[in-house]
């Protein structure tokens, strides 16, 4: 049985993917934005003194609530290049999707680092799992990357750090969250020819106070986020970068996502799809269907306000739109910036 990880500079999330035929033998690759592959180091990022964790990522509050969503599929691949960061020929079946991750659980401690949980499995992540920390030197993507390999299974989890500058009539500006943080976790079971793999993407940030919300005004958020598209014969890494109105006064939020990435079976770039969101607000949070112009769409999106104010707002979602699956999680900003 040959490995290959698949590490994306463009959000830095690993897929495992199978190999098999005639490739060139399995390997770690870190595909760079702009499509570069470099090797990764298999030696860990020094961790400080005393064994805690000194990572750049948005770190969970005592006080965070975690919101999940969940794809799972079957994968398999042919021939595995160590030079394009891809597999060629590869196949997902048995796609299945839920928004809200059955069982999933999360905490966080400075020591220790991160423990996960859903119905099917757990695993801790802590300094000896940290592969790799780019929040200091990556100025586009710049991502939090834990590994745990077992014998039989691997689990990946990818924290990313996002960041929106934006240039209108109104000014200029950039903005990073502050309480929100995104991520996912990837367990994948490694049977011989094919692999089982469970993708939970996540959001969290301590919820805003029922009595600190807004009840006046109208104001625009960039949602920010990552997740996976897939069909019978491709796999996406996506990654969006969107605007969501919440009318405080009214009490409705509206916005979409526009979700675009790189392919895994094909080492392609493009736009894939597009969700509207919109609701009514529900004390701190907003649940219901994703929008779509294609007939046979369904799926769901679920969103909570984060912050001593409703500063930011974080999402999971989940669906099909007839010609494969999603999955994702975001957050969201306030910009002054925006029309």
């Amino acid at each position: 049985m040959c490995k290959l990880g698949l590490t994306l500079g463009l959000a830095s999330f690993a897929l495992l993917g199978g190999c098999g035929g005639g490739g060139s033998g399995g390997g770690t690759v870190t595909v760079a934005p702009g499509g570069t592959p470099t090797p990764t180091s298999s030696t860990p990022t020094p961790t400080p003194a005393g064994g805690g964790l000194n990572t750049g990522e948005i770190k969970p509050t005592p006080d965070a609530t975690f919101i999940a969503a969940t794809m799972e599929m079957t994968t398999s691949a042919g021939t595995s290049s160590t030079l394009t960061g891809g597999t060629t020929g590869g196949s997902t079946s048995n796609r299945s999707t839920v928004l809200d991750t059955p069982g999933f659980t999360a905490s966080y401690s400075s020591t220790t680092g991160y423990r996960l949980a859903d119905a099917a499995s757990n695993v801790s992540f802590g300094p000896a799992q940290l592969t790799s920390d780019t929040t200091a030197t990556d100025k586009f993507y710049p991502t939090v990357l834990f590994t745990n390999p077992a014998t039989s299974t691997v689990d990946y989890l990818a924290l990313y750090r996002e960041l929106v500058t934006t240039s209108s009539i109104l000014g200029s500006g950039s903005a990073t969250p502050k309480f929100g943080g995104i991520g996912g976790w990837q367990h994948t079971i490694m049977d011989p020819g094919s692999h089982r793999t469970r993708l939970d993407y996540f959001a969290f940030g301590p919820v805003t106070p029922l009595t600190a919300m807004p009840r006046s005004g109208v104001v625009k958020f960039t949602l920010m986020g990552s997740g996976n598209y897939a069909g019978d014969t491709d796999l996406w890494f996506t990654t969006h970068a969107d605007t969501v109105t919440v009318d405080f006064s009214a009490g409705t939020i509206s916005g979409m996502i526009t979700a675009g990435g790189h392919n895994f079976y094909t080492g392609g770039f493009g736009g894939l799809y597009g969700l509207t969101l919109a609701g009514t607000i529900t004390g701190n949070a907003v649940t219901g269907p994703t929008g779509s112009s294609v007939a046979v769409a369904s799926g769901q999106f679920h969103l909570l306000f984060v912050g001593p104010n409703a500063d930011e707002l974080i999402v999971t979602y989940a669906g099909q739109d007839g010609r494969g699956s999603y999955v994702g999680s975001s957050v969201g900003v306030r910009n002054p910036y925006l029309p």
